[in-house]
């Protein structure tokens, strides 16, 4: 636990969680604004949250724009950490520019478990 810095939550207080709850959480979490949809109103969770509630330290950097991506680097990531053929980064390399993928794309690879 302690390795993958996650040893924080050892120190929660959820010692369970219901069906019910999960359930719920689920009935009101909408994709498409990525915020939960409450009677008061709408309502979304912040890094500053999950660190309040569940103890893990926020650290690093979420996105790193010092390096500037080109497309060989693009295409080597893509077909290396993400398991799209040669062809298919390719072809999504044409679509958008430089080193970026799509979401769309990026949403059919999970979808298809690829990610």
């Amino acid at each position: 636990m302690e390795a993958s810095g996650l040893h924080h939550l050892i120190y929660t207080r959820y010692s369970s969680v219901t069906h019910a709850m999960i359930r719920a959480l689920c009935e009101r979490w909408h994709t498409e604004t990525s915020s939960f949809h409450l009677p008061v109103g709408e309502m979304t969770i912040t890094l500053d949250d999950v660190y309040n509630l569940l103890h893990i330290p926020i650290q690093g950097h979420m996105l790193d724009h010092d390096a500037i991506m080109d497309r060989d680097r693009g295409l080597d990531l893509m077909i290396r950490l993400l398991g799209i053929s040669e062809a298919d980064a390719r072809a999504e390399q044409r679509t958008e520019s430089a080193g970026h993928i799509s979401y769309p794309t990026l949403k059919r690879l999970y979808e298809a478990h690829l990610i």
